[in-house]
């Protein structure tokens, strides 16, 4: 579930009681809910693995499902027209997800919602009152033995997982949360026939979930094991709940253990792994139960979980100290990276106008970097490794979310953690058989060299001092890295990216706007605030900040569409990228408008997509975040690249150089 925090709800629940039977009417009163002895289910929760949950259904009245459903399909896209008023579906992405969402529950309530809206929305309405209801709240406090929870402070919302729709991991902990759920319901419509669907009782749609369209929670182990009680996660997941409809999952958020994510639905236009999740809460001050909490004591407890589960990047390389940092190519050099490099990327004019370039803007990016025989050697042979791979994940045309295991080998190693990231990186120690050697050789002997450092000089006009470099593969369905940077103090670092995507576009095609964007570009962010959630970064489409090629060419960008300046609060967007704020900042109020809020020229630093034989030099300003999207299943095939970074430093001039030209002079 995407980490939000929500406001609690200012009303008593007497009032709150009070006004979702008259939004529910039509209804019979009381909670639309039918519960188990929860002794019969306690020891079941408690022994599963890899931490405590629970997946059970028939707790709900199916009518009430069923017309939520239905309810749905009138939503329509918030702000647009013949959306609801105050309601509506929102597209969000961000680095670790992308789905379409609602409002949080709370703003169903007359205080934030016109009448006209609650009343196409009772079976909602009722499904609310009904999760957060008193009986139920119990029966998940025996089941679970977690203690009082709140009845006021509701968190949630309706979720709708289609085609690419996807949710990285995480461990939903925030603030007070005590217990997620996922309540689902999934549906298509009534043409789209398949032996794992039922008709609704209308016949208007169907209701069920063929487990190969994907959309699986996926729950991940602590990685040194279940033993310790908090850690980073494993890169793998050790266990799933498929997605059955009218079933509830829902598990205690335990912070550096309750690791989870939603695989990537495939199913195809029309299916909907639709869902309302959201998080029980500790009593607020007011409520039986409560228990004032040391914020001091909190947040040193999350610093202190925060240094457990962090996992250090590997080390910088020095180069020799005893050799004299480079300030130009020596013969013996070009001859080395002839070996690789095209030549016009050789010639003394072209490195000087780099230079140029890349001192006026920090970045350069150049196309065609390797030459053509390797670029040729690399292509056959990552176009033949995607080929074998994925050959098992096919079915009547359809692709298939690949299984964990996907690639690996002792050649090319899983990396994570999958809290941080998830990708193959080449082994440059393998002894098995090496499917991909070109790259290895441009890992092993281009990017370590004396020759590259000095390139890399010239083209910078920087000192480098240090590095680091892996090649990397990016499968589809199942890889990505999370926005992450540096510390805010320290120096600037170069980025050297070489794309190696066989299937990316060459620059001279045409764009199609109506193509899908599968993901796997890399996006660099602005340092956030102090207060700011780093991962809270979300766009209405895919950023477009195009890069500018080497011959110095003015980037293109597009504007922002009207319809994209339209929000439920305060944003800031450029080039229809939006940073999102932190809900729980929010007043009531800003549930029911649909005003539109101010712009702010701001957004992504840099956006660059997908290429093959494209290298980006970049240099990176400390506490500069940066992300390689997750790669949709429906990519044609893995991103391959090879990434190194670079310590580097300022130039100096000789002592006296000054004085010995003005003596000239």
């Amino acid at each position: 579930m995407p980490a939000r925090e929500r406001s609690a709800s200012p009303a008593s629940e007497e009032r709150n009681n009070k006004k979702q039977k008259v939004s529910a009417a039509g209804l019979a009163a009381g909670p639309a809910i039918h519960l188990p002895d929860p002794a019969t289910l306690a020891d079941d929760y408690k022994n599963n693995r890899p931490y405590r949950h629970l997946s059970v259904g028939g707790l709900f009245d199916d009518a009430v499902l069923e017309g939520i459903v239905t309810e749905s399909r009138s939503y329509g896209m918030r702000h647009e027209e013949g959306s609801l008023p105050g309601w509506g579906w929102e597209h969000k992405e961000t680095d670790i997800y992308k789905i379409r969402q609602t409002p949080d529950l709370t703003s169903l309530d007359p205080e934030h919602l016109p009448e006209e809206t609650l009343e196409k929305l009772p079976y909602l309405c009722k499904l609310k009152e009904s999760i957060y209801s008193k009986e139920f709240r119990q029966f998940v406090q025996k089941v679970t033995g977690c203690g009082p929870l709140s009845g006021l402070k509701v968190d949630g919302s309706v979720s709708t997982y289609t085609q690419g729709s996807h949710l990285l991991l995480h461990d939903d902990s925030i603030s007070t949360r005590v217990v997620s759920y996922i309540l689902y319901l999934p549906n298509s419509p009534a043409d789209l026939e398949d032996p794992a669907l039922v008709p609704s009782a209308d016949k208007t749609f169907l209701k069920g979930w063929n487990p190969e369209w994907g959309g699986t929670l996926e729950l991940y182990p602590i990685a040194d094991g279940e033993t310790k009680e908090v850690g980073p996660p494993a890169i793998k997941r050790s266990a799933k709940e498929d997605v059955k409809w009218g079933n509830l999952v829902f598990f205690e958020v335990q912070p550096g253990k309750s690791y989870h994510s939603v695989e990537e639905v495939v199913g195809g236009e029309g299916r909907q792994r639709l869902s309302i999740n959201g998080w029980f809460h500790r009593p607020i001050e007011g409520e039986e139960g409560y228990e004032k909490q040391d914020a001091t004591v909190l947040k040193q407890k999350h610093s202190s979980l925060a240094q457990i589960t962090s996992t250090p990047a590997k080390p910088m390389i020095p180069y020799p100290t005893d050799v004299a940092p480079p300030t130009g190519l020596t013969a013996a050099q070009l001859k080395h990276l002839s070996k690789y490099l095209s030549p016009s990327y050789l010639n003394s004019e072209t490195l000087e106008r780099l230079a140029g370039q890349f001192v006026e803007g920090s970045e350069v990016v150049m196309h065609n970097f390797l030459k053509p025989e390797v670029a040729k050697a690399i292509k056959a042979e990552v176009t033949k490794v995607d080929a074998d791979d994925y050959a098992p994940y096919t079915n009547d045309g359809k692709k298939l979310v690949p299984a964990h295991e996907t690639g690996e080998s002792d050649e090319w190693k899983l990396e994570g953690p999958a809290s941080k990231h998830r990708y193959l990186g080449l082994s440059v120690d393998a002894q098995s058989a090496v499917r991909t050697p070109t790259i290895r050789s441009v890992l092993t002997d281009l990017y370590p060299s004396p020759a590259f450092r000095a390139w890399l000089s010239v083209v910078s006009s920087l000192v480098v001092l240090a590095y680091r470099a892996e090649a990397r593969r990016f499968r589809k369905g199942l890889d990505y890295t999370l926005a992450n940077g540096e510390e805010r103090e320290g120096e600037p670092r170069l980025d050297g990216v070489l794309g190696l995507t066989w299937w990316a576009k060459e620059e001279t095609e045409e764009e199609d706007e109506d193509e899908q964007d599968v993901g796997g570009w890399e996006c660099y962010l602005a340092p956030p605030d102090v207060d700011e959630d780093p991962a809270v970064y979300k766009s209405t489409k895919a950023a477009k900040t195009e890069d500018t090629p080497a011959s110095g060419e003015e980037p293109s960008g597009d504007a922002p569409s009207e319809q994209e300046k339209k929000a439920d609060g305060p944003k800031i967007t450029m080039g229809g990228v939006e940073l999102e704020f932190d809900e729980s900042q929010l007043s009531p109020s800003d549930f029911d408008t649909d005003s539109e809020g101010g712009d702010m020229d701001d957004g992504p630093l840099l956006h660059l997509g997908l290429g093959f034989n494209k290298f980006l030099l970049v240099l990176r300003d400390p506490g500069v975040m940066r992300f390689v999207k997750y790669l949709s299943t429906s990519a044609e095939g893995s991103r391959w690249d090879v990434c190194g970074e670079w310590d580097v430093g300022q130039l100096e001039e000789e002592e006296g150089s000054d004085a010995d030209a003005e003596a000239e002079a």
